[in-house]
């Protein structure tokens, strides 16, 4: 079974690039908390944007369980091949090393569009059964879209809240 992470990147998240605070240890925990939930139903494939923020999060959770469990595989759905070029170079290598952890790589659109990160997004809920979004509850962006598109697709959805961790299922 599949399942697939949509969050926002540093910049929206309220201790922004500060992944220290105590804020984002929580949200972290709550994050690796879902993750083994559905480890526990059953989801051994997780599907990741491979974006700066909550997708960097999740897929780090994941490739920790992919220590200790042979079953548990980390998919990348990548935008575009160009995704992390104008990322600063601690973010692009913390990119390449999860790149190299991933079970495969799908490849959404061979150039950059301004479409392709949403089409990314839709692909990674077409193919899953349960989404994990970290949202701020604003209702623009591509997490707010892929929410949507994932309640539209009658999707199980696990919403956490980046501010105190809360979590909701849809």
């Amino acid at each position: 079974m599949y399942c697939c992470f949509t969050g926002h990147r540093p910049e929206s998240l309220p201790w922004i690039c500060k992944e220290n605070s105590s804020e984002c240890i929580k949200l972290k925990k709550v994050l690796e908390n879902v993750i083994e939930e559905a480890i526990s139903d059953g989801y051994t494939d997780f599907y990741c944007g491979m974006a700066r923020g909550i997708d960097t999060y999740a897929a780090e959770i994941i490739a920790e369980k992919m220590k200790y469990n042979k079953k548990i595989h980390l998919h990348a759905a990548l935008p575009c091949p160009n995704q992390c070029d104008s990322w600063n170079e601690a973010d692009k290598l913390r990119y390449k090393k999860l790149l190299d952890l991933c079970t495969d790589k799908s490849l959404i659109s061979p150039v950059y569009t301004p479409s392709c990160m949403l089409t990314r997004n839709r692909f990674m809920v077409d193919n899953s059964q349960r989404v994990i979004a970290v949202w701020n509850g604003y209702f623009r962006g591509g997490t707010a879209y892929t929410i949507r598109y994932a309640k539209s697709q009658n999707k199980e959805l696990y919403i956490l809240r980046p501010k105190d961790a809360s979590l909701k299922i849809i």
